[in-house]
């Protein structure tokens, strides 16, 4: 017997940096195992999963976070912490 995966719940979104900088901003909140964020905002953008540490994304550059329960638990800034929102895009797969 083959097993195939599918997706039940996918699709894109997307979220303003903080005008305060420093701040990380939660995704908006999808059934989400796997989220993908793409930044194209022109800047580093810092991402981190719950309570973790950061970790930065360089501009033009995507990556793909499994295991997850919601989008929610992504957070993301600006790694400069400048107080001038970007917005980062991402698609999310339950």
């Amino acid at each position: 017997m083959n097993a195939r995966l599918t997706t039940r719940n996918g699709g894109t979104d997307e979220v303003a940096t903080s005008s305060t900088g420093s701040t990380f901003v939660p995704l908006p909140a999808h059934p989400a195992t796997k989220v993908t964020l793409f930044n194209y905002t022109g800047q580093k953008v810092d991402w981190k999963i719950d309570a973790g540490s950061h970790i930065e994304l360089n501009n033009n550059l995507a990556v793909t976070i499994d295991g997850l329960v919601s989008s929610q638990q992504v957070s993301v800034r600006r790694t400069d912490l400048s107080n001038t929102p970007v917005t980062v895009k991402f698609h999310f797969a339950d």
